[in-house]
């Protein structure tokens, strides 16, 4: 296995640089594995990866973990339904994800990446606001890693507000829509 330790360097000049609990690299035979803040039970080895740990990061609010692409598909990633603040009339329009009438719920990015409107450039956009959606409705994709990761609405409803725009990066969690409830 030859290793390229400019890249390898690199790897980990990024890595030191950003929050994350789990790294996996593949490249050819080699396969590099990094967990912070936890054990890797599997020992470097013939047929088994490279592992490091690293020392856990500062205290801060630990992002899922990012991997990449497997033979296996994962499950799709589960955005975070934020219940949003009462507020005096239910109608009034929806302009920030701070000031959210009674009934608004929001959908906020489960990671960190690229975030997408449509299933492709020039296409329509899955969701606009006014439109009826299912809990099980796609409403974008956020693009870690050239790993395309649908985001589902969560609740069934009306979408009322759309927060970013095609491209934008997101973080984890940052609001990405409203929906009014249906129930």
């Amino acid at each position: 296995m030859d290793v390229d330790l400019e890249e390898l360097a690199a790897i980990i000049e990024q890595l030191d640089k950003t929050e994350f609990t789990d790294f996996l690299y593949e490249k050819g035979a080699m396969r590099l594995h990094v967990r912070r803040g936890g054990h890797i039970p599997d020992v470097a080895g013939p047929g088994n990866p490279v592992a490091v740990a690293m020392p856990a990061p500062a205290p801060a609010p630990a992002p899922p973990p990012i991997s990449a692409p497997a033979a296996t598909s994962a499950p799709a990633p589960v955005p975070t339904l934020v219940p949003a603040p009462a507020a005096a009339n239910g109608h009034s329009p929806v302009t920030s994800p701070d000031s959210l009438p009674e009934g608004h719920i929001l959908v906020t990015a489960p990671m960190l990446g690229t975030y997408y409107g449509a299933p492709k450039p020039g296409q329509r956009a899955f969701v606009q606001v006014g439109d009826s959606v299912a809990a099980d409705a796609v409403l974008c994709i956020v693009e870690v890693m050239k790993l395309m990761n649908s985001v589902t609405a969560g609740a069934a409803g009306e979408i009322t507000a759309v927060f970013v725009k095609d491209g934008d990066l997101v973080e984890f969690e940052q609001p990405l829509f409203a929906i009014r409830s249906a129930s």
